[in-house]
């Protein structure tokens, strides 16, 4: 008796029209409006990976503002870096490229 004196009071809870509109507002806010649940986690997984991103072209930047400095200073610098990234060379040398297959 017990147990169907709870499940009795169960439904009577769910009848009430405060109890029902509620649980609407509550499915309609969480998976049917645009700014639902998987908005929010689309929003927050982009945010994520832009953060990354930012991290990343920070370092980038920092690692290119000392290789400029060197560069300002040290002419032998210039020469490497043009050798290394462009394949400049002298006159009197000759460059081998090798590829590597990964």
């Amino acid at each position: 008796m017990a147990k169907k004196d709870k499940l009795h009071i169960f439904f009577k809870v769910l009848k009430n029209r405060y109890v029902i509109c509620t649980l609407v507002f509550l499915v309609f806010f969480v998976f049917i409006d645009n700014n639902g649940l998987s908005t929010y986690r689309q929003l927050r997984k982009n945010n994520n990976m832009l953060k990354k991103q930012k991290k990343e072209l920070e370092e980038s930047i920092r690692t290119d503002s000392m290789n400029l400095e060197l560069m300002r200073n040290n002419p032998a610098e210039i020469e490497r870096f043009g050798r290394e990234n462009y394949f400049m060379k002298r006159d009197d040398e000759d460059i081998f490229i090798i590829k590597r297959d990964k």
